[in-house]
């Protein structure tokens, strides 16, 4: 611009009022919301048994770890993991949640069943007794009825108990029944007694009040709450196993500093209480890994089906051929110890 007082030589007014017309535009643009484009995240379907074991998955859902790794989750509940594998083994889910006896049960008939990681380690089993049946030692269950429900690792336990007790299933009457109808049995008296995860045991005992006893029933052997996934999946989609696994990783991280914060997550999503969080939470340790230990006791239940008779005479198949490890090899390598 001139100085002041000197005329304005001619075209620079017009250059001065296009000059200023430009910076108007640009203040125009620079203030204007930045809008783009919707964020395409790839969908992904989880079929689980009760959550309460799925901690790390509700965590990385409620965080928003699965969004960040773009991924669109959709979680599904199911009263057990045997119908959560189903469900996955029928095509409707991408990965399921369950304890690794369900892949033992089902790898007879499935080859196509894969363990992609570890993410608990639970002691949730209990029998749960009426206290009016006159039990009160192991062995005053021969004789007694017993609900379980079928197919899942707490038919495994009650076996193993009765084994360590001198005991098989041909002292008791065994009633295979889905896990509300488990409740149901020992509320109205047709069974003595349950052998059940959390919270089943737990609501048993609300509906009973004190005519309940709550005995251990795993002997302080863990079993694992596993994620599956099908071979075609894993084939045709590692970058998803990778991505899942990296959103567990973050809330495992999370969980271990925030624990009040998580067991509100789970109080919230599933609707429970605080006593019933606080009573079952000594009872779960949630972690990412793959280690030598799970073969091993898939190895046991897979010999105790076959002493059972529950194989049909089939061989049992390799669990390290069950073990897909390349995914947590990726994101947490220090936590697989599956040894080929």
């Amino acid at each position: 611009m001139p100085p002041a007082g000197e005329k304005l030589k001619p075209g620079q007014a017009g250059l001065i009022i296009l000059f200023l017309i430009l910076l108007a535009i640009l203040a125009f643009l620079f203030l204007l919301p930045v809008s783009s484009a919707p964020v395409s995240r790839e969908p992904l379907t989880i079929a689980s048994g009760t959550l309460d074991s799925s901690v790390l998955t509700l965590v990385a859902d409620e965080k928003g770890y699965f969004s960040r790794q773009g991924l669109n989750v959709t979680l599904r509940e199911y009263p057990a993991g045997t119908y959560a594998v189903k469900e996955l083994l029928a095509g409707n889910a991408d990965f399921a949640c369950a304890a690794e006896f369900v892949g033992v049960a089902n790898s007879f008939q499935s080859p196509d069943l894969r363990i992609i990681a570890t993410t608990a380690k639970l002691n949730n089993l209990y029998f749960v007794i009426r206290s009016d049946r006159g039990i009160s030692k192991p062995s005053d269950l021969k004789g007694k009825t017993i609900a379980v429900p079928k197919g899942s690792v707490a038919e495994f336990f009650l076996g193993r108990y009765l084994t360590l007790n001198g005991m098989d299933n041909s002292d008791i009457t065994v009633l295979h029944l889905t896990p509300a109808d488990v409740i149901k049995s020992v509320v109205t008296g047709d069974a003595d007694a349950a052998v059940i995860w959390e919270p089943y045991a737990y609501q048993i005992e609300q509906q009973l009040g004190t005519n309940s006893t709550r005995w251990q029933v795993q002997s302080g052997q863990l079993y694992y709450w596993v994620t599956y996934a099908r071979s075609d999946v894993i084939r045709d989609k590692p970058e998803l196993i990778v991505k899942y696994l990296r959103a567990l990783d973050e809330a495992e991280t999370y969980l271990s500093a925030h624990q009040p914060e998580a067991k509100e997550i789970l109080k919230r999503r599933l609707n429970a209480t605080d006593d019933s969080v606080n009573r079952t939470w000594k009872d779960y340790r949630f972690m990412l890994s793959l280690d030598q230990a799970l073969i091993i006791e898939m190895e046991d239940e897979a010999r105790w089906m076959a002493g059972q008779n529950m194989t049909g005479e089939k061989i049992p198949p390799s669990y390290l051929d069950m073990i897909y490890r390349d995914g947590m090899r990726e994101v947490k390598p220090s936590a697989v110890t599956v040894i080929r």
